[in-house]
């Protein structure tokens, strides 16, 4: 899995609501991260490229999950 296809699958387990998904996908995302970093360690560019996206895919996903709580308050 590369860090685009992780991107696209999370927004969609995201967009889905679909929880479950969203755990294994993060789950898989520690795994790519390490891929990520040993691919990249003469590369800083490619890897900082490559966190920056997770980073955004992260951001998304705080906020799907702050929507989520504020809607099980109402």
């Amino acid at each position: 899995m590369h860090v685009r296809q992780l991107q696209k699958d999370l927004n969609k387990a995201l967009a889905e609501e679909n929880w479950s998904q969203v755990r294994r996908l993060d789950q898989a995302c520690a795994v790519l991260i390490d891929k990520v970093i040993e691919a990249n360690q003469e590369n800083k560019q490619a890897l900082a490229a490559a966190l920056g996206e997770l980073k955004g895919v992260y951001a998304n996903l705080i906020v799907q999950c702050k929507r989520e709580v504020a809607s099980m308050a109402h």
